[in-house]
C-alpha cells in the first residue's frame, strides 16, 4: 500500500520527477524519499519541492532532500512555519542528568533546547574558551576542554550582577568569540513578518525570527555581489570578495554527489598555481570549492576536472569514467 501511494503521487504530484526516474537518471528509492517527504503537503507546496529537487536530485542526499521540503513548507505556508517557530518555544529547557549513585564518576549531563542564535553563540564563546585553553598548554582533549569550559564561563558569570538599579543587564561582558549564521533575504522583506528566508544548513526561517535575531547581536551585512565579476589578482590567495563570490555560487563541494558545504571548503585552484606562472591565476573561473577529501584526491593527480563556461564540471576518474557536476 505504500509503495503504491508513493508511485501514486510520483505520476500525479511530483511529475518532474517522475520523469528522471523514467529516463532512468535517478534511482527510484530518492524519489521514493521524495515522495514520502511530500505526502502531508498540499498540492502547491508539492509542486514547489517537484520544482526545486527534480533538477539536482541524481546528485542530492537524503539532507537537501529534506531541506527542499523544509523550504517548500516555509516559502507555499509560511503562516505554518511561523507557528511553528513560535510554539518551538514550549519544548525549550536546560536540563541536568546525573547517573545512578552506583555509575556515578564525577560525571553529568547538560542538555539544552533554545533559541538557535542563543546556542550557537554559547557553543561558540566554549569553543573559543577550548581554544585559550590549549594555548595556554592543557593537553586534554577538545571535548574535555569544551565541558571545562562550562565551569570557567559559569565562574565568570558569578563575578557580573545580573540586575542594576532594577534592570535587567547582560550578566557577562561582551564575548570576543564571533558566532555566524548565514542567513539569505531579500532587505524589502524585513518589513513584512510573512516571508521566508534561509539559514545556511539549518533550513527556513521567518522574517519576524530573522529580526528578533538582528535585534539583540551585531550583525554583518554583506551587500550584494555582482555574480558575473571576474577580476583576477596576482597572489595565490583569493581575497574576501572572490571567496565569498565562489562560495555562493558553489554552496558545496563540486566532487560529484559531495554535499559538503563550501564554507567549511577549500578554494582549489582547477589549474594548479605556479609562482612564477603568467599573471591573473587567481580568478572566480580557476576556483572552485573542494573538501579537504576532494581536494587531496585532485592535488595527488588521481582525480581531474575542468569548470565548464556555463559553471558545470567534468570529472575524470583515475579509470578514466567521466562525472558531470551540474546546477
Amino acid at each position: 500500500m505504500a509503495l503504491l501511494a508513493d508511485a501514486l503521487d510520483l505520476v500525479h504530484r511530483l511529475p518532474s520527477t517522475w520523469a528522471r526516474v523514467q529516463d532512468l537518471s535517478v534511482p527510484a528509492w530518492k524519489a521514493q524519499r521524495v515522495a514520502r517527504s511530500t505526502h502531508g503537503l498540499a498540492q502547491a507546496a508539492a509542486a514547489h519541492v517537484d520544482r526545486e529537487i527534480a533538477p539536482v536530485l541524481h546528485s542530492a542526499g537524503v539532507a537537501r532532500i529534506e531541506r527542499a521540503v523544509a523550504q517548500a513548507i516555509a516559502t507555499v505556508h509560511p503562516e505554518e512555519h511561523a507557528h511553528r517557530e513560535e510554539t518551538g518555544k514550549e519544548t525549550w529547557d536546560v536540563q541536568l542528568l546525573h547517573p545512578r549513585p552506583e555509575e556515578f564518576a564525577g560525571t553529568s549531563e547538560l542538555f539544552a533546547r533554545g533559541d538557535t542564535l542563543d546556542l550557537t553563540k554559547f557553543y561558540d564563546l566554549l569553543c573559543a574558551t577550548a581554544a585559550d585553553l590549549a594555548a595556554a598548554g592543557d593537553t586534554d582533549p577538545l571535548g574535555a576542554r569544551k565541558a571545562k569550559a562550562l565551569g570557567i564561563i559559569a565562574d565568570q558569570q558569578g563575578l557580573l550582577p545580573l540586575v542594576e538599579e532594577g534592570v535587567l543587564r547582560p550578566s557577562r561582558n561582551p564575548s570576543t568569540a564571533k558566532t555566524r549564521l548565514y542567513l539569505h533575504l531579500d532587505l524589502a522583506d524585513l518589513d513584512d513578518p510573512t516571508r521566508v528566508g534561509r539559514v545556511e544548513r539549518l533550513g527556513p526561517a521567518t522574517t519576524q525570527k530573522i529580526r528578533d535575531w538582528l535585534a539583540t547581536t551585531n550583525a554583518t551585512i554583506q551587500p550584494v555581489l555582482r555574480m558575473d565579476r571576474d577580476d583576477a589578482v596576482d597572489a595565490h590567495d583569493p581575497p574576501a570578495w572572490m571567496r565569498d563570490l565562489v562560495t555562493l555560487r558553489d554552496p558545496h563541494c563540486v566532487f560529484p554527489h559531495c554535499q559538503r558545504t563550501s564554507r567549511a571548503c577549500d578554494l582549489d585552484h582547477i589549474d594548479p598555481y605556479d609562482d612564477h606562472g603568467p599573471p591573473g591565476q587567481t580568478r572566480p573561473d580557476n576556483l572552485a570549492p573542494l573538501c579537504r577529501r576532494h581536494h587531496r584526491a585532485k592535488t595527488s593527480g588521481r582525480w581531474r576536472y575542468q569548470r565548464h563556461p556555463d559553471g558545470t564540471y567534468q570529472w575524470t576518474a583515475p579509470g578514466g569514467t567521466t562525472y558531470y557536476e551540474t546546477h
